[in-house]
């Protein structure tokens, strides 16, 4: 399965794994096919980029 980032730092990218402050678009019912892969939309939230600016604080 292939995730299409929408929203914060990286906005546009596809990617084979789910990365932090990302969540599946619960408005996307049915994945997609590009090519031989499905697709489906993974979206940006707020708060939790709020909780990934603060753990890079910690760093």
């Amino acid at each position: 399965m292939i995730y299409v980032l929408v929203g914060g730092p990286r906005d546009g990218q596809h990617v084979d794994d789910l990365p932090r402050g990302y969540r599946l678009s619960l408005t996307d019912p049915q994945p997609e096919q590009f090519a031989e892969f499905d697709t489906v939309r993974a979206v940006w939230f707020e708060l939790d980029e709020s909780m990934f600016r603060s753990t890079q604080r910690r760093d």
